[in-house]
């Protein structure tokens, strides 16, 4: 043990000669010739000059010093080994990160990993909680994706069940048949193989097919007194008899048969004045889809480029061309005033010649009436003209989060 302790000392007083040697070297002291003319302290020159001896074989040992100047070479056990400890100041950012750690790891107790993983020291503690904080960062920011990529874009543009016309008539077989009614979609699959109409009258699954992918107003026209009470009293039509003109001449020849009240006498319900109230409406609401979406950029062509009378309210397309083929049909002429019974208001907001917006929300809205005015005209133009909604799905409201989402690629 003794013998270990004098090596280890030597190793010591080696390394302080060659670093002086490297010294004087540089500086022009002397070169190796200075080295070799020093003597080592606890050498045997040493320990004779001070009246001492070396343990045994330590000569030997001492042998290992060359001086041959900064070629000096020392063997490998007598290498010393040095431990360097660097004071660093910590940092803010240093500080942060710390603090983010313990409050992302703050449920995992000290003395679970001290005895559990076998962590006695705190750095290796520390750093197992650095790792676990990445970890859950890691997983934070994929459920702030996913909000952003599923929750933020229902938000933003809820999921809508919509059809086009283009949709509409795709399904026009008869194991998949759609069709539409004033401005809803419904699904009459399951309809057509049903049983109906009269005796007299059957309504054959051939005929209802062609009904299949298709707008089917002309085959159910409604009585105007029976869609706007409000707009046409009793005594205007006193038996439900008054009926819109198809601006579209072919409605006819699609649709031959026409579910008008009191046409057919043997059958009851197309003898009730409320057939279409009480009949049509709860029928058709058992196969309802959803409603249908046109393009703006159409409907303002069918206004601007075309002269059709399509306007927008509140998002809301209605069509007045019905409306105004009646008001100018020449068998109306004598009686022209039972026919115009819109606001003319509503009348010259629809009837601009072309020079307006095709959105007219904000004229709508301007419209000096009250409150129960407004309301008996919405409600007579919804029964009559509404054929759908603007389709805002192509919006940048919709499309938000893909813009976000191709921003961020």
């Amino acid at each position: 043990m003794a013998d270990d302790e004098w090596t280890g000392s030597m190793s010591y007083a080696r390394d302080i000669m060659i670093s002086r040697s490297r010294n004087d070297t540089r500086f022009g002291g002397g070169g190796a010739a200075a080295m070799s003319a020093r003597t080592l302290p606890g050498s045997v020159a040493d320990a004779q000059s001070k009246g001492t001896s070396s343990p045994s074989g330590a000569p030997s040992e001492m042998t290992a010093y060359h001086g041959v100047g900064d070629g000096v070479e020392l063997s490998d056990k007598a290498r010393p080994v040095h431990e360097t400890v660097e004071d660093i100041e910590i940092t803010t950012s240093r500080r942060v990160w710390t603090a983010t750690t313990w409050a992302l790891t703050w449920w995992v107790p000290s003395p679970f990993l001290n005895w559990c993983g076998r962590m006695k020291r705190s750095d290796v503690r520390m750093a197992w909680r650095e790792k676990l904080a990445i970890f859950i960062i890691i997983v934070l920011i994929w459920c702030v994706l996913l909000i952003i990529i599923i929750g933020l874009g229902l938000i933003l543009c809820p999921k809508e069940h919509v059809w086009t016309m283009d949709d509409v008539a795709s399904h026009d077989s008869p194991k998949d048949a759609y069709v539409t009614l004033r401005g809803r979609v419904y699904d009459i699959t399951g309809f057509l193989n049903q049983k109906h109409g009269t005796s007299s009258y059957p309504a054959a699954k051939d005929l209802m097919v062609m009904f299949a992918g298709q707008e089917i107003n002309a085959s159910f026209p409604l009585a105007v007194r029976t869609a706007c009470p409000a707009l046409v009293s009793r005594k205007t039509d006193p038996s439900h008899s008054m009926y819109l003109s198809s601006a579209n001449i072919n409605d006819v020849t699609v649709f031959p048969f026409m579910h008008r009240v009191g046409d057919m006498a043997s059958s009851k319900e197309l003898s009730d004045q409320s057939f279409y109230a009480k009949y049509v409406v709860p029928t058709m609401n058992t196969f309802k889809l959803g409603d249908v979406v046109w393009n703006y950029d159409w409907v303002r062509s069918m206004h601007k480029d075309q002269g059709r009378y399509w306007r927008v309210i509140n998002q809301e397309v209605f069509n007045l061309d019905d409306y105004f083929a009646t008001v100018e049909s020449p068998a109306n002429s004598n009686s022209n005033d039972k026919w115009r019974f819109l606001n003319s208001h509503i009348e010259n907001m629809f009837d601009d010649k072309g020079a307006a917006s095709t959105d007219i929300t904000d004229q709508w809205e301007k419209i000096p009436w009250s409150a129960q005015e407004r309301k008996a005209s919405y409600s007579c133009m919804k029964n009559l003209f509404y054929v759908g909604r603007v389709d805002d799905r192509s919006s940048v409201r919709c499309l938000f989060t893909n813009y976000m989402l191709l921003a961020f690629a």
